[in-house]
């Protein structure tokens, strides 16, 4: 059986990184990047109804691509959460150590949200296909997000886990999930201004969750 091999996100410097987080499927990584990014920032601004001063939850950071614009077009903290270290520590320097960005490990922001930390919204950009336990994941997200937050997703309709032997699709359904974890009030597909070939599009899609279920402890 092949075995979860996440150490293809261990990019050795940031122009690696960037091909990691945006792969040049249907553009080069650069153009998907100058394109992709602002489109992005807009949609999650709209769709979790931020305002400055919010704290949100950048879960899969990667090198803080949007934490960084996020926080100079909304105002707003970014607590980025990412399982490669070396992510983490690019993080830090793209974001240019602005104090209203921190970044931490899977274990440390589940010490945090034991500690009480709330964060008011959250969202996954090409994040969860890639997790090992997306319920874990899904469940760490809605623990963390106050009652009524809003969780915006952009994934692919099908996993890539990494592993050993490449990337696997273990039939994990990720919007099945995410509703039995959230309740869903928007999905749609990526605009064909981003993705002009209807191929991609079709596999991938954007979604927009509330927290409106008991918390997991309850």
């Amino acid at each position: 059986m092949p075995i979860y091999d996440p150490t293809c996100f261990d990019a050795a410097d940031v122009q690696t990184a960037k091909r990691i987080i945006l792969t040049p499927e249907y553009a080069s990584t650069e153009e998907r990047w100058l394109r992709e990014t602002p489109a992005h920032i807009e949609t999650i601004i709209r769709e979790c109804q931020l305002a400055p001063g919010q704290v949100v939850l950048d879960y899969g950071c990667g090198i803080g691509r949007i934490a960084r614009e996020l926080i100079n077009r909304a105002g707003v903290m970014v607590i980025g959460v990412d399982i490669s270290r070396n992510m983490r520590q690019f993080a830090l320097d793209y974001v240019s150590n602005d104090d209203r960005f921190i970044c931490v490990s899977p274990r440390a922001f589940d010490d945090l949200a034991g500690s009480g930390l709330r964060v008011d919204a959250a969202f996954a950009v090409w994040v969860l296909q890639h997790c090992i336990k997306p319920q874990t994941d899904s469940r760490r997200i809605r623990h963390a997000l106050k009652p009524g937050g809003k969780f915006h997703v952009v994934n692919n309709v099908y996993r890539a886990v990494p592993t050993d032997a490449g990337w696997a699709n273990d039939g994990i359904d990720i919007r099945d999930l995410l509703n039995r974890e959230f309740r869903e009030t928007n999905y749609f597909p990526l605009p064909a201004e981003l993705v002009p070939q209807e191929q991609f599009r079709r596999y991938t899609f954007c979604a927009t969750y509330e927290n409106a279920l008991p918390p997991p402890d309850a």
